[in-house]
This record gives C-alpha cells, structure tokens and sequence, in this order.
C-alpha cells in the first residue's frame, strides 16, 4: 500500500487490536499490546510520544487501516487513531474519525545516527537501522503473535470430558486433530477469467503482474500482456475476514479502472471493495474476479 494515499472520508476505527501507552514526563512509560507490556524510554517525552505513534504506524501499516491508540498522561487517557499514512487523529463518540485533511506527520530523530525522519520510516534513511524511532527497551516481540485476535475457546461438556479420559493419548491426538481441521474453515478461493490466457484459481492474497514479486506473502500471479501495458507487479487482491473482494492498484503505469457503470479508475495505493464478479481492467489486460463457492 502506498502509505501517501489516506483514507478519505468518515472511517470507523477497530477496537482490534488493543494499543494502549502510559507516558510519563521524564521520558519514560509502557506501551501495551494486546495485552503484552513493554517498557519504552526516550531522551524527552516529546520523543517518547513520536516513538508510540511510530509503533502504531507500523502496525496499522500492516493491517492497512487505522488502529486505536489510549494515551495515557497526567491522568488523561486520550483515544487516538493512527494511520498507516503517519496522521494521529482524536476518535470521536461515535468510534469514528473524518478525512485528515489539514494534518502534518510529526518526525523524531534516529535512534542511531540522530537523523530527523517521519514516523512513516521503517528503516533510516541514513544508517539504514530498521526501526529508526523505536522507544521500546526492549525490541518488539513478532508482529504476527501480536496481530492474530483472541480465537473464541469451546470448553467440553462433562460427557466429553467422560470420553476422553477413556480415550487413549494417540486417539485424543488423532481426535484433537480432526476436530481442529473441521472447526477451521477452508480459505476462500478467487477465480480469475483473463481475456488473454486461461482463468486461474487462487489463493485470498494475490499479486498481479508482468513478472509479479510477491508482497507480504501473497501468492504471485502472472498476466500475459499483449501490448505490455501491465506492470511488473501491477495490484494486489485480497478477499478479507467477511468475503468481500478489495483490489489496491500498486502505483501500476497504467492504472486499473473498474468496469462499472460507469467506469471509474481506481485510486493508486487505496484499497477499494469490489462487487464479486467484477471485470477490471488492467493495462490492456481484462480481468473478471469471483470469489469459487
């Protein structure tokens, strides 16, 4: 996603996940993630503050949408929205927040080498250290343990428990198993029709291109391009958590333009939902995207 491109309009902002930091004025404080606390320390509390929402840049960056952020300070806690574009907004009553029109990015310096840089920054710009404005002591645990949310636990009945303990270890094992493999549903599958080569079915994370590169895992799919009009690594598809099809142009040469009525071009680096059974065009490539029953 292209990190320049924010989402206009009113947005609802998740309660998922939890980021809550306390801020202290001698420059020190915890940031908590889902329940993990960490402590953070930094030369001013300025610093400390751009630290945090650095942090919650990063992680609303993977998620590719606005988290929630409590601030605690002088007895304050104040709910805040950070946004995969750098912006910090205040959450109104209704758990929503408007267009950042108007908004700057605020900046701190490198842990490093001191180099001034916006909290967008992964790596420094100078030194190349990843994690430029980082404030935790620690460095954070990985990420993806941090992003999975709390799966909903199913405790057994007393007749189930009766029977398991009859049970052998290898045959509850076995049973573990099963039972864990028909409770997870199978991932979607999307179905892809091209006018210029066969259809192709693949997995819900997908990038389309000349000679794609895949992108945060996603499974890479080549397009043939007549007139080359397709870029390398052209756009990302994604089928999410409630089935809908979000299509995200990669700042592609050629744009992508949905073949509604009537035909409107996509906004490079937003993602944008999809009716199923969409066709969009790609550079001089039509495409048609369902989601296989």
């Amino acid at each position: 996603m292209n990190a320049t491109q924010p989402i206009t309009g009113p947005h609802s902002v998740p309660d998922w996940p939890r980021l809550a930091a306390a801020v202290a004025h001698d420059g020190t404080g915890t940031l908590t993630i889902n329940g993990v606390n960490r402590a953070c320390k930094a030369e001013s509390v300025a610093a400390l503050r751009t630290g945090v929402v650095a942090r919650g840049v990063a992680i609303a960056t993977r998620l590719r949408r606005p988290i929630r952020l409590d601030v605690t300070e002088d007895g304050r806690t104040h709910a805040l929205a950070v946004r995969p574009e750098g912006y910090v907004q205040l959450i109104g009553a209704d758990g929503t927040i408007p267009a950042p029109d108007g908004l700057g990015i605020d900046e701190g310096r490198c842990r490093v080498c001191r180099r001034l840089q916006p909290v967008t920054s992964a790596e420094c710009v100078q030194c190349h250290i990843e994690e430029p404005l980082r404030v935790e002591v620690a460095p954070p645990a990985e990420p993806n343990a941090l992003m999975v949310p709390p799966a909903p636990q199913m405790r057994p009945s007393i007749d189930e428990l009766d029977e398991l303990d009859d049970r052998s270890p290898v045959e509850q094992t076995r049973i573990s198993r099963r039972a864990a493999r028909e409770a997870t549903p199978p991932p979607p599958v999307l179905h892809l029709m091209f006018n210029t080569q066969r259809s192709v079915d693949a997995g819900p994370r997908i990038v389309l291109g000349r000679r794609p590169e895949s992108i945060d895992g996603r499974e890479a799919v080549t397009v043939i391009t007549p007139d080359r009009l397709l870029s390398r690594t052209h756009a990302a598809i994604d089928v999410d958590d409630a089935g809908n099809i979000i299509v995200t142009d990669l700042d592609s040469a050629n744009g992508i333009e949905l073949q509604s009525a009537p035909p409107r071009w996509l906004t490079p680096g937003e993602p944008t939902t999809i009716p199923d059974g969409s066709t969009i065009l790609l550079g001089d490539v039509y495409c048609t995207v369902s989601v296989a029953p």
